[in-house]
């Protein structure tokens, strides 16, 4: 796994947040089962840098003063006019303790359903997984080529994965889905249509 890291200040209790976001210093808290919540701050550009590569899944080597703290993004609010940063909670891990997160479902190879003009419709773009913090992955791999005809489709179930690994979302999700153009679907539904009106026809004319 990508190793990250970043610097931060502890944010003392008498300074304003609305104040250092101004000045571009993002707000925000650490904690986690072994660690009491520590109020800190950091540059705002050295977090955008750090969460455009890490995002949720990835773990961060938090660096305040000489102590070092391995974290997770966990929760951040954005402002809802500019879509900036305005809090960010970190979850401090415990190497020996397992740890609840989201990773990215990375969609790999070509499928074979692709050439009969299939739309593959990418239904679920994350997992949630149960793992310990020395086996956790950047991203899980979904093995296109499995999809070779309509209608065809990878679920959660379908996944392959360490055995360190527990993924947490229902077996039963649609990962991907080979579906019909509309095109074809509404060719489809005329031909049967036609059919069908021929048939009632036919039928008609016989009992005449």
């Amino acid at each position: 796994m990508t190793s990250f890291s970043i610097e931060a200040q502890v944010r003392v209790k008498d300074e304003n947040c609305k104040h250092l976001r101004k000045q571009r210093i993002l707000p925000w808290v650490v904690y986690g089962k072994n660690q009491e919540p520590i109020s800190l701050k950091m540059d705002y550009s050295d977090f955008l840098k750090t969460f455009r590569k890490a995002w949720e899944s990835s773990i961060i080597n938090l660096k305040v003063g000489k102590k070092d703290i391995e974290v997770l993004i966990h929760e951040y609010q954005k402002e809802p006019v500019t879509g900036d940063f305005i809090h960010v909670d970190f979850f401090a891990l415990t190497r020996w303790e397992t740890l609840h997160t989201k990773v990215e479902l990375k969609f790999v190879w070509d499928s074979e359903a692709v050439k009969l003009w299939a739309v593959l419709e990418e239904l679920t773009k994350e997992v949630e997984i149960e793992v310990l913090p020395k086996d956790l992955i950047d991203h899980i791999e979904v093995d296109l080529s499995a999809l070779k005809n309509f209608e065809d489709n990878i679920k959660v179930s379908d996944l392959k994965v360490p055995d360190t690994i527990k993924i947490l979302t229902p077996a039963d999700t649609v990962v991907v889905l080979a579906a019909k153009p509309r095109k074809v679907e509404e060719e489809i539904t005329e031909e049967v249509s036609e059919t069908t009106t021929e048939e009632t026809a036919e039928t008609t004319e016989e009992n005449k």
